[in-house]
C-alpha cells in the first residue's frame, strides 16, 4: 500500500501462508487465492469486490478500482493460452492490492466518481520499456505470488534434495496449481544444486536462469545463446511434451558455457505454443576452483509466459 510502512512481499506472503496453515493445516494446497483475497480484504474500507476473467489483449491481468465506490476488482486474461497462469496472475494482482494500492475511502468519491488514476495494468515484463519503480513494483508482486502459492519451506520438503524429474515437476505443478515455468523458476532460485533452465525458440535461448551454485562455478545463460544441434530440445523439436521421462546423461561437449563444457543431465520439454522449449540442465556438485563473478541476467521471464501454459 502507498500509505504507512512498506511491506516486504516475502514477509506478507509468509504471514498469509502461516495463517492458512493454522486454519487449513497441511491440506491447504493449491491455495484458493480467490477466496483468500476476498476474505483478507473484506474488512478493509476498500475490499476486493470482484475477481473475473475477461478479454485483455496484451495484458495478463489488472487490479482496478470501482469508479463509483471504494472497492477493487481483479481481472485476469481468460485466453486459453494463459490458463496455466491464472492462479499466479490472481496472486500477482492480490500482491498489488496488499503491497501497493492507495487505500480508497468515501472522500475519493465526493464528486460521485473516482477522480484519481490508480489502475494496475500488468503486461508481460518489458525491461527496456519500464521505469525502475514500475519494474520493482511488478517484481514485488511476482515475488509475493510465488511465496504465497509455493511457500519455500513446503517446496523444499517436496523436493527433498532430489534431482528434478518429470514426475517431480508434475507433482509440484499439481500441488501448487502453477505453470511449469513458475514451478521451475522457483526451484532454480532456491536449489543448492548446480542447475540451469533455458527457454528457447528457433534454436536460440530467449531467456535463462542459473542457480546460485551454478553461477558461482561459471555457468551462465545468455539471452541469444545458440541451442546445440544435439540438445534434446533440438532432437525432439517435432515432438510435444517432455522428450524423456527422466534426465538424460549427456557427455561433455554437448553444452558449452563460459567455463567450458562438462557432462550434464538434461531434461527437455517442447511446448505446443509458439515453438518454445524448456531445457533443464543439472550438473554434478563438483567444486571447480575459484568462484566466478555473477553476470547480470536479463530477466525477461514473463515475456515467455505469453502462450506458455504447459
Amino acid at each position: 500500500m502507498t500509505s504507512g510502512k512498506q511491506k516486504s512481499p516475502q514477509q506478507e506472503a509468509n504471514r498469509l501462508s502461516i495463517m492458512l496453515r493454522h486454519v487449513l493445516g497441511e491440506d491447504r494446497f493449491p491455495v484458493d487465492v480467490e477466496a483468500l483475497a476476498r476474505e483478507v480484504s473484506r474488512n478493509n474500507a476498500d475490499p476486493i469486490g470482484k475477481i473475473v476473467g475477461g478479454e485483455l489483449p496484451g495484458f495478463e491481468g489488472m487490479l482496478r478500482p470501482h469508479r463509483k465506490r471504494p472497492e477493487w476488482h481483479i481481472v485476469y486474461n481468460d485466453d486459453p493460452r494463459y490458463r496455466g497462469r491464472v492462479r499466479f496472475t490472481i496472486a500477482h494482482e492480490f500482491g498489488h492490492y496488499q503491497l501497493h494500492r492507495p487505500i480508497l475511502s468515501d472522500r475519493d468519491y465526493k464528486s460521485g466518481t473516482l477522480q484519481r488514476d490508480c489502475d494496475f495494468q500488468c503486461k508481460p515484463l518489458l525491461p527496456n520499456a519500464w521505469q525502475e519503480a514500475e519494474r520493482q513494483r511488478e517484481e514485488e508482486a511476482d515475488t509475493f505470488a510465488s511465496y504465497l502459492l509455493m511457500p519455500l519451506d513446503d517446496y523444499r520438503e517436496q523436493v527433498n534434495g532430489e534431482e528434478m524429474t518429470v514426475d517431480l515437476l508434475n507433482h509440484i505443478t499439481d500441488r501448487y496449481g502453477v505453470s511449469l515455468l513458475a514451478a521451475c523458476r522457483k526451484w532454480i532460485d532456491f536449489t543448492d544444486r548446480r542447475a540451469v533452465m533455458i527457454v528457447a525458440r528457433d534454436g536460440f535461448a530467449r531467456w535463462g536462469r542459473a542457480s546460485k551454485s551454478a553461477l558461482k562455478s561459471g555457468i551462465f545463460v545468455r539471452s541469444g545463446m545458440q541451442i546445440p544441434d544435439d540438445a534434446l530440445a533440438a532432437l525432439g523439436a517435432d515432438e510435444r511434451g517432455f522428450v524423456s521421462d527422466r534426465p538424460v546423461q549427456r557427455p561433455a561437449g554437448v553444452w558449452n558455457f563460459s567455463r567450458g563444457s562438462e557432462p550434464v543431465r538434461e531434461l527437455a520439454l517442447v511446448s505446443e505454443f509458439l515453438d518454445l522449449s524448456l531445457t533443464i540442465l543439472q550438473f554434478d556438485d563438483a567444486v571447480y576452483g575459484r568462484d566466478f563473478e555473477e553476470e547480470p541476467i536479463l530477466d525477461s521471464y514473463d515475456k515467455f509466459m505469453d502462450g506458455w501454459t504447459s
